[in-house]
């Protein structure tokens, strides 16, 4: 009886060993998840300062190009409503990584009182969450740049037509 009662103290702090490693793990990749986290905010925060800016810009480009009195190229209306198109869909991506992120800060909230299964899903549901919008992001700043040559592009063409109007009228 004593031999048996000695294994089951041994299995006991086994399995508390055990579980006790089994959360560190689990509290290192949540420590992971939350710096990933401040980083993912931080590139938020400044995609959606170039969004504005990309907002601001489309408005007096969109503005300029209705301006002019005949526009020869119709193209250009074209690229602009391309382009809106873009900025609408990042302003829905912004919107959406918003609001994961809100849910993100909830759920790390709550953490403490999950069990470890509900932990290890939570940290595979969140880091899931992490991938797709740091792919998103990066997805965003290179069509941040396509934007602003767009934009670009279609203002050469306004001074280009122009210059032209005011040799025209000379």
């Amino acid at each position: 009886m004593r031999n048996f009662v000695m294994i089951l103290a041994l299995v006991a702090i086994g399995f508390t060993s055990c579980n006790d490693n089994a959360n560190k793990d689990l509290e290192k990749q949540q420590q992971e998840l939350t710096k990933a986290n401040d980083s993912i905010v931080s590139t938020h925060e400044e995609l959606t300062q170039k969004h504005q800016e990309l907002m601001n810009n489309h408005n007096q480009v969109s503005q300029e190009l209705r301006g002019l009195e005949k526009l020869e190229d119709s193209t250009q209306l074209e690229k602009l409503a391309e382009l809106e198109g873009q900025i609408r869909d990042h302003q829905a991506t912004l919107a959406s990584h918003e609001e994961m992120i809100r849910s993100h800060n909830e759920l790390n909230q709550e953490y403490g009182s999950l069990s470890a299964d509900e932990k290890k899903a939570q940290l595979n549901e969140m880091q899931q969450t992490h991938d797709r919008i740091m792919s998103e992001q990066d997805e965003m700043k290179s069509e941040h740049d396509g934007i602003e040559k767009g934009h670009q592009s279609i203002k050469d063409k306004i001074t280009q037509s122009t210059g032209e109007d005011s040799e025209n009228e000379m």
